[in-house]
């Protein structure tokens, strides 16, 4: 059984897109959390340690983070979380790896704000934000539209 996490932190890679075979898409980053805390004696915020995972996500939600993420963005991510082992090819280093598959993810509003838009799926249309040897992915999205109040 995977545990449910939430995290807070900061996107430290840019979000790499792939597509499989099956035309399944794929996107995975790297997020760092870290901590903070006042300081009573300094009367400041302080920087504690950095937690590190690789955030994975699939299909749609995938799509949407590699449109909408970039190196820096604060964000808060929602999914199962497991703790993986790992060696390196040659055998020489080894280490410890906490993996997010999301289940949900979004700018984390406390900390600034932003902009949503909605797809909608009235007609078929080839999304391409990908490098030009990628295949494309026809996703059904018209041209995306922005929500009004």
């Amino acid at each position: 059984m995977k545990t449910q996490l939430t995290v807070r932190g900061n996107v430290a890679t840019a979000p790499r897109r792939v597509v499989t075979d099956t035309g399944i898409v794929i996107a995975e980053f790297r997020l760092a959390a870290t901590e903070r805390f006042f300081n009573r004696q300094t009367e400041q915020w302080e920087d504690g340690n950095t937690s590190w995972y690789t955030v994975s996500a699939f299909r749609q939600l995938a799509e949407n983070i590699f449109r909408s993420f970039t190196v820096g963005d604060p964000v808060t991510v929602t999914g199962k979380v497991s703790i993986k082992q790992w060696t390196s090819k040659d055998e020489t280093k080894r280490g410890t790896t906490a993996e997010i598959v999301a289940d949900t993810a979004g700018h984390d509003l406390m900390r600034g704000f932003t902009e949503f838009t909605r797809h909608t799926k009235n007609s078929p249309r080839v999304v391409d934000n990908s490098p030009a040897d990628s295949p494309l992915v026809d996703h059904g999205w018209e041209e995306a539209e922005p929500m009004t109040a």
